[in-house]
């Protein structure tokens, strides 16, 4: 676990444990953009394609990362401290385990990772189908995948000479139609998903809410939207590498994979 660590923290640039941003004045449009935002980030980024896992059994493990430009987030750190967070980032160990019927497991763990006063941890799961064996005249792999994912990060932050603490929580659920070409060695993919993300924000100290939004210390807010991907994984023997570009609630994601498997 201490090796898959060591990658995770590779794999996160140190600016985004480097400092921490500010929210303050949030307003009901403001959460409604770090619902997006977070959502996009933290939607289940396994990477893997339409076709199923192995002719009757299959596996992966493995890492993967992804950055997703926030620029509505960007906006609303820059308004309050005049500082900049234009991309969100996750990364984490990834698992997949195929059995007969075209079914697969998926997992991403990101374990929690700290420096100095800010944290953060991860996961994500997803239930695929490959459909082919049911309609085996297909000329296309055809996959539904179900998904959920649950982030936690937090953080200090200083407004008037008071340290308070931030926490916010994210989860997504949703369903993803995959389809891929029945080529070997390359395997290109596309996808739609619809989803629904909620982020709950959190302080510990004095609200940092528009009073004109709230005045309680903890506000949620949950949209819904739809999802386009787009990628590739290439097979070399046992070792997967993978590609992916997501697009949820408006929010660019662009993913790496490194794995092994059969």
């Amino acid at each position: 676990m201490n090796m898959f660590k060591t990658l995770l923290l590779l794999l996160i640039p140190a600016s985004v444990f480097a400092g921490s941003p500010q929210f303050t004045s949030i307003t009901d449009s403001d959460m409604t953009d770090i619902t997006k935002g977070l959502g996009a980030n933290f939607v289940h980024n396994s990477m893997m394609p339409a076709s199923k896992m192995g002719t009757i059994f299959g596996f992966q493990l493995g890492v993967v990362a992804a950055q997703t430009a926030v620029p509505k987030i960007n906006d609303i750190v820059k308004r309050n401290t005049g500082a900049s967070l234009n991309d969100a980032y996750n990364a984490g160990i990834m698992g997949a385990v195929g059995i007969p019927f075209g079914i697969s497991f998926e997992a991403v763990i990101m374990p929690t990772l700290k420096s100095n006063s800010a944290s953060a941890s991860a996961s994500s799961f997803g239930l695929k189908w490959n459909i082919n064996d049911v309609i085996p005249i297909l000329p296309i792999n055809l996959a539904l995948r179900g998904i959920y994912s649950s982030a936690d990060f937090s953080f200090d932050q200083t407004i008037s000479a008071a340290t308070e603490t931030v926490k916010n929580t994210t989860t997504v659920s949703g369903v993803q139609l995959l389809l891929s070409p029945m080529i070997p060695v390359v395997e290109p993919y596309v996808g739609v998903g619809l989803l629904t993300a909620k982020d709950t924000l959190k302080f510990s100290g004095k609200t940092q809410f528009d009073p004109t939004f709230s005045t309680s210390q903890e506000e949620s807010k949950t949209v819904s939207g739809t999802q386009i991907l787009a990628g590739v994984e290439l097979n070399l023997m046992v070792l997967k590498l993978g590609a992916e570009y997501s697009n949820a609630f408006g929010n660019s994601r662009y993913g790496i994979k490194l794995a092994f498997g059969f």
